[in-house]
């Protein structure tokens, strides 16, 4: 009997292997269409609520769309515009403390234990600049490819700026379209787990945004005491990066404390380094079991893979849809199986 029950478990989790490995080629085959749309569907979960605003106050349900993407597309193009300025007035001091810096490692190889004398520090530069010159075949090429990148990501932006639109206009009547195509018996589930996906989607994006918006506050209050250069573009990182839970924090920490070394040395660095520690525990500590509980109920072992299998199947982009989809889909599950013994119960 336990045979025949294993056997019968085992061609079922092969049959559904197989189908999310299916699954998950074709995604990989189409990601450039795949991942534009869920950037918009998140895009829409944050914004959305400013169109349902304006409609509720007598504005007509194209214009209040038009004027949530426009403002939302301002706001993007503003803090970008202000982030180059920033780099580009902040750079040229960098690359003076860079320089300085490349001095004293130098002085430091020549001078310190390891004793190089002039001609070892010459025969290494002219290792390295002899490599680059070997190897400008693969740059030229990396260049090309990074052409096809550059149309790929405009593609993909007009795609998320179109699918955006859509969603805060007609998400709704799209939604009623896809619930209209289920059996009658069946519309009532459906829009109830359509109603729980959309809630943990929104929450999760909001939340999201806030625990960003305190990391970066943390980081850049950090950088100014220090006086670190590149403070808006290391903010924007930090931003960015809590959108990638658990690493994404770690690895904008960890580009803020090599600006500092590079530009202000040990000392800053080690200081940007406790900013950046302590940031972190009350993020994982305090903002997001407060704010993000009720949106993610999912344990770090599922984040962490998760994340694992976004990277691998769409880079940067997958990382930071992946925790959301499968938020969704484990509070979409819950839901119909709680609906599902609802009627069994009754009639018990």
């Amino acid at each position: 009997m336990a045979l025949r029950a294993a056997a019968g478990w085992s061609w079922r989790l092969l049959i559904i292997g197989a189908a999310i490995y299916v699954l998950l080629l074709a995604i990989g085959r189409v990601r450039i269409v795949v991942i534009p749309v869920i950037a918009g569907l998140l895009i829409s979960a944050l914004i959305r609520p400013v169109a349902l605003v304006l409609r509720r106050h007598a504005v007509p349900r194209l214009a209040s769309s038009f004027l949530t993407i426009f403002g939302f597309l301002i706001i993007v193009v503003g803090v970008g515009v202000g982030v180059g300025f920033n780099a580009a007035n902040e750079f040229p001091t960098l690359a003076d403390q860079i320089s300085k810096g490349v001095e004293q490692v130098r002085d430091y190889l020549q001078d310190g234990p390891l004793h190089l004398s002039q001609k070892q520090l010459d025969d290494l530069t002219n290792d390295i600049t002899q490599t680059l010159a070997n190897n400008r075949g693969r740059l030229v090429s990396g260049v090309l490819s990074g052409a096809t990148v550059a149309a790929e990501v405009i593609t993909g932006l007009l795609l998320t700026l179109f699918s955006t639109f859509f969603f805060v206009h007609d998400g709704d009547r799209i939604w009623d379209w896809i619930v209209t195509r289920f059996p009658p018996d069946g519309e009532a589930r459906v829009r109830g787990a359509g109603r729980e996906a959309w809630s943990t989607l929104t929450g999760y994006v909001r939340g999201t945004m806030f625990v960003a918006l305190m990391d970066a506050a943390g980081i850049t209050i950090g950088l100014v005491v220090v006086g670190v250069p590149l403070v808006a573009p290391l903010a924007l990182v930090t931003f960015l990066g809590g959108f990638i839970p658990i690493v994404g924090a770690t690895a904008a920490g960890g580009a803020a404390v090599l600006v500092t070394l590079v530009s202000n040395g040990w000392v800053p660095a080690l200081i940007i380094l406790g900013f950046a520690l302590g940031v972190q525990q009350i993020e994982g500590h305090l903002l997001q079991p407060l704010v993000m509980r009720r949106a993610v109920r999912l344990h770090p072992l599922a984040i962490v893979i998760s994340l694992s299998a976004g990277g691998v199947l769409a880079g940067i982009p997958g990382a930071i849809a992946a925790v959301p989809f499968v938020a969704v889909l484990n509070r979409v599950a819950s839901y119909l199986a709680r609906s599902g013994k609802q009627p069994a119960a009754s009639d018990g």
